[in-house]
């Protein structure tokens, strides 16, 4: 899998999920192949509901957050349009999580994504989701690539190394 700050993703920014510039924000870094992205991270205090579990809606963003990535990290940009979560069993604070995202249906306008939170310690499935992202209009995602400057060179070294991989793992195959 390709690390997306390795290949020089703008994680300069604001993003709850995984922007550097938010003191409050979970500063997520992510690994990606194709249609796939992957997260891992230890919530603290700081992101928990009930006394010694991670928020709701922590959980939640970090499932939209890795589910986006699975599809941004293409160079695709969308937005969120239907997330549905499904919670099986507390996400406890101060153990590590590791989130995965992917792309399981593309349509002209939209794309159905799948993502998990589970415990890396044993991997149980603790939340589940399903998205819907509908692609971004040209207008608003021309003026996010003014703002993430570079934005076609940095996915073109993303693409580039996903591509990488998959050669590697396909000669090994051989």
């Amino acid at each position: 899998m390709a690390r997306l700050s390795e290949l020089g993703v703008d994680f300069d920014h604001w993003c709850f999920a995984c922007g550097r510039l938010n003191e409050s924000g979970m500063h997520l870094d992510f690994d990606v192949s194709r249609g796939r992205a992957e997260t891992s991270c230890v919530p603290d205090r700081r992101h928990q509901g009930y006394d010694g579990t991670v928020h709701g809606g922590i959980v939640t963003a970090l499932l939209d957050e890795t589910m986006g990535w699975a599809i941004f990290h293409q160079g695709i940009w969308g937005v969120t349009a239907r997330l549905t979560v499904t919670f099986k069993q507390p996400v406890p604070v101060g153990e590590e999580l590791r989130v995965t995202g992917e792309v399981v249906r593309e349509r002209s306008r939209s794309i159905e994504t799948h993502g998990t939170v589970s415990r890396a310690s044993d991997g149980a499935v603790l939340a589940e989701a399903d998205a819907v992202f509908l692609l971004m209009p040209d207008e608003r995602r021309r003026e996010l690539e003014r703002r993430y400057s570079r934005t076609d060179e940095t996915f073109a070294r993303v693409r580039a190394a996903v591509a990488a991989e998959e050669g590697v793992r396909e000669h090994g195959r051989t």
